[in-house]
């Protein structure tokens, strides 16, 4: 525990508060200083941050205010001893070597594509991919796989952090890794040329590829783990069972990775557990925490809770309290009961859960619910409302309904143009309908995203 306090100051105070410069006037807004949300207990004081919030107008350049603004002089504020260190000794010997370390340390050099409601590109330093690595040389024994496995990586080319995870993984643990793309005779053709033990598939679509592959006369016979990337709901999983069994691999392991949105390490399912216990994180490189969906703030009510992520040692993109748009039942900090490894485990989660793809009648959208349920939280003008989602009786689009209760001095009409205004600014899009309802008659069935939040999907 002293362990993390100490990383979590280190990150905070010594490195995302002076040096990035939308966290500089965040707290500055919120009149906190770094030391006061320099620990776990402060941390957990401060309202989580997603997307909108740093681009509240939609443009994704926003993003590089997030991005940790090193300097020579500022290197000594964050640098880990050993490395500051090494770096001072060879100023004094050779100075274009301790230019080189500060910049592997503090200059962003590779950069993926992340978001949800937005895409905008996350900055890793040298120094950051090598932590990727290393908690990926982990995650392969969480997996139960070693240095003679051979991966093939049908996700899409694409540079996600996924995909970018997958790699350095591999390498990291010394794996021979292919990278064919998501092409279907592409894929069958890197399992004719190597021996793979393991194919990694996103998660929608890897029931589908299996049957493809095998029409396609793939060599599926010496794959023995099937890697869902991006999660996995248990209909996703049963679907791969059963399209492993039609393909004549019954006995392969079905275990699911992850990255949250934002973030650059993999989650991953132990072997042990078969995908039974939760996603085991990494708590020297992150802190994961769970929030109200609606609000943004501490866990309360009933229901599945947004996962939110405070990064570690990263120098490039820094998140602090980031919300993933993923839900969960719960973090577990208990011993695994199938492994018995000592470390936090993400339990029921929801992969992007709360910004859902919708065929709306405008077009495709990525709707974030976060943003429409902000402009509704706290309304003086608003009783109750929900935020439904479903299809359309007429015509089978996607619908997105606010039902909202006015207050007893509010004017009905002049509430509902006021919610679709302020959710066109919280989320970028217009509602489908403001439903204006008396108190008792606001919709409550529905498969919840939150405590407010419903689907009929």
């Amino acid at each position: 525990m002293k362990q993390r306090e100490a990383a979590v100051r280190s990150q905070v105070v010594d490195a995302v508060a002076p040096f990035s410069p939308w966290w500089k006037a965040r707290l500055k807004t919120l009149g906190r200083k770094a030391a006061d949300v320099g620990s776990l207990a402060g941390l957990s004081s401060l309202p989580a941050v997603g997307e909108r919030d740093v681009c509240p107008d939609g443009d994704p350049a926003g993003m590089a205010a997030l991005v940790l603004q090193g300097t020579e002089s500022g290197f000594a504020l964050h640098a880990e001893g050993p490395v500051l260190r090494r770096a001072l000794a060879s100023r004094l010997a050779r100075p274009g070597s301790y230019r080189a370390i500060v910049e592997a340390d503090t200059r962003p050099t590779s950069f993926v594509w992340a978001g949800l409601g937005l895409r905008y590109p996350v900055a890793s330093t040298r120094s950051d991919l090598d932590l990727v690595a290393r908690a990926g040389a982990r995650l392969w024994q969480v997996l139960g796989l070693t240095r003679s496995d051979v991966v093939v990586n049908a996700l899409p080319t694409t540079p996600t952090a996924s995909t970018r995870a997958l790699e350095l993984a591999a390498l990291g643990a010394g794996s021979p890794l292919l990278a064919p793309g998501d092409d279907v005779e592409a894929v069958a053709g890197a399992l004719r040329l190597v021996p793979a033990t393991a194919l990694a598939v996103s998660a929608s679509v890897a029931a589908q590829l299996l049957d493809d592959l095998d029409e396609a006369g793939a060599v599926l016979d010496t794959v023995r783990t099937v890697l869902l990337v991006g999660g996995a709901y248990d209909d996703e999983r049963a679907a791969v069972r059963e399209a492993l069994q039609r393909v004549g691999a019954p006995e392969c392991a079905v275990l699911a990775v992850h990255v949250p949105e934002g973030h650059r390490v993999l989650w991953g399912d132990c072997r042990e557990s078969g995908g039974r216990t939760g996603l085991h994180t990494y708590p020297d490189l992150e802190v994961v925490q769970l929030v109200d969906p609606e609000t943004g703030e501490g866990a309360t009510g009933s229901g599945p809770l947004e996962v939110v992520v405070t990064q570690l040692g990263f120098r490039g993109s820094a998140l602090l309290r980031w919300r993933t748009g993923d839900l969960a039942t719960g973090i577990d900090e208990t011993p695994c009961p199938s492994c018995g490894r000592t470390v936090p485990r993400v339990t029921g989660l929801r992969p992007g859960a709360l910004v859902l793809p919708l065929d709306l009648r405008t077009g495709l959208r990525q709707v974030d619910l976060r943003g429409v349920s902000a402009a509704l939280v706290g309304r003086a003008d608003l009783v109750d409302w929900r935020i439904v989602i479903g299809r359309s009786a007429r015509d089978d689009s996607d619908e997105v309904l606010v039902h909202v209760v006015p207050a007893d001095d509010a004017d009905p009409a002049e509430v509902a143009v006021a919610v679709a205004r302020d959710v066109r600014a919280a989320a970028g899009m217009l509602p489908t309908q403001v439903v204006v309802a008396e108190d008792g008659e606001l919709p409550a069935e529905g498969a919840h995203l939150g405590q407010r939040v419903l689907s009929r999907q």
